[in-house]
C-alpha cells in the first residue's frame, strides 16, 4: 500500500518552483526532457517525478500532471519523522516563495522592474513595481 499523498498546492510555473526551490536551499534531481526521477517513500515505494527534492531518507515529488499544472507529492509521515519538515511547513514556504517568483516573473514580462521589495513583520513579502513609458 503506497503512502504518497498529495499536498494541496496546485503550481502552474514550473521556473518558479525551480527558484523557489532554490531559494529553500533544497537538494533537487530535475529530469530530462521526456524523462523522470525516482521520489523515495516508504519500504521502497516509488513513483516518477518531474523532480525529486531530497529530504534524506524519503523525497517529496513535483509530479506533472501533463496539464500544464503540477502536484507536490510525498510520504509525508516519513519526511517529517526522518526530516522533521511537516507537510504544512513545506507547502507554506514553498507556496510564498513560488508566489513570489510567479508574481515577479509576470510583472517582468509586462515590462515592469522592481524598485523596491520589503519583507515585512508579518512574513508577507511587498513588492512596489514601476514601469516606464515613453511618450
Amino acid at each position: 500500500m503506497s503512502h504518497f499523498t498529495k499536498c494541496a498546492l496546485k503550481m502552474t510555473n514550473l521556473a518558479a518552483i525551480k527558484k523557489a526551490l532554490e531559494d529553500m536551499k533544497m537538494k533537487v534531481n530535475y529530469a530530462e526532457q521526456g524523462q523522470a526521477v525516482t521520489v523515495r517513500g516508504y519500504r521502497g515505494d516509488t513513483l516518477k517525478a518531474a523532480m525529486s527534492i531530497d529530504m534524506g531518507r524519503y523525497d517529496i515529488g513535483v509530479i506533472d500532471n501533463q496539464d500544464g499544472t503540477y502536484d507536490i507529492t510525498a510520504d509525508w509521515w516519513g519526511v517529517e519523522t526522518t526530516n522533521g519538515t511537516s507537510e504544512e511547513e513545506f507547502k507554506n514556504a514553498l507556496s510564498q516563495k513560488y508566489q513570489y517568483h510567479n508574481v515577479k516573473q509576470a510583472c517582468e514580462e509586462k515590462g515592469y522592474a522592481v524598485e523596491e521589495e520589503v519583507n515585512e513583520e508579518d512574513g508577507s513579502i511587498r513588492l512596489v513595481v514601476r514601469k516606464w513609458v515613453s511618450e
